[in-house]
């Protein structure tokens, strides 16, 4: 067809209606020479983007492990050993980039032995010792991550990683809840600066953080990541009410 239409010297069109086929926008880009559709955009496809995102990554998680991470693991060991004896850290399974499974890192905030992992903790949790509820609070409990960064396990700012269990209920709520893995876990993401924190209780909320973390995959730039860097110091000082 198209080369009769080239000898006769008509205009050939195609209409493409993928867009409507699938019901979804249709983004076009190519790699390494093919031409491909792709159901999003994904800033973080360019190769450039992810170098520039590891930048800060190393910047901002090098001087927290070097300076902040041991004064910090010192205020801990000091208040566990008064009010709850045990390990400092808290070290545990969850899944990270394409499903990839990784040990997170954070300071133990709850009695040893006192817990299933897989519940999530809720306010006036008591499994968590006096002082936990401050280090959660704060943010203080969540600083053992900036290990996690160095080693490439998560990023700064990305979706919130969660334990596998979590996961597979989740994502029988939600259809398209795997699609948060296109990018690595972070510390802190645009779910949370947003004040979708903590403990999921209801499907709206689940829902809610999804959405966030897709905005965030389909609209990543350096200067997000920045400014939702500055919010979570923000709130770390001072805390929404989801922060427990």
């Amino acid at each position: 067809m198209a080369r009769t239409c080239e000898k006769l010297g008509v205009r050939l069109l195609i209409f493409n209606d993928l867009q409507h086929k699938l019901d979804r926008p249709i983004t076009h880009f190519e790699d390494d020479g093919f031409q491909f559709f792709g159901l999003r955009h994904e800033p973080l496809q360019n190769p450039l983007n992810r170098s520039l995102k590891r930048v800060i990554d190393i910047v901002v998680a090098v001087p927290v492990c070097l300076l902040v991470l041991p004064v910090l693991t010192a205020i801990v060991w000091l208040f566990q050993h008064l009010q709850s004896p045990g390990p400092i850290f808290y070290r545990q399974v969850r899944n990270g980039f394409q499903k990839q499974r990784f040990h997170i890192w954070k300071f133990r905030t709850m009695h040893v032995n006192d817990h299933d992992a897989a519940q999530q903790a809720s306010l006036n949790d008591p499994r968590i010792y006096r002082a936990g509820r401050w280090f959660r609070k704060l943010s203080i409990d969540e600083f053992p991550q900036f290990i996690n960064v160095l080693k490439g396990d998560m990023s700064v700012v990305g979706p919130r990683p969660h334990l596998p269990e979590h996961d597979e209920q989740f994502a029988r709520l939600t259809d398209n809840f795997y699609v948060r893995k296109f990018v690595k876990p972070g510390i802190t993401g645009l779910a949370q600066v947003n004040g979708f924190r903590g403990e999921t209780r209801e499907h709206s909320a689940l829902q809610h953080r999804l959405e966030y973390d897709i905005e965030y995959l389909e609209n990543w730039s350096l200067r997000a990541d920045l400014a939702i860097i500055a919010q979570t110091a923000v709130q770390c000082v001072k805390p929404p009410k989801t922060a427990y």
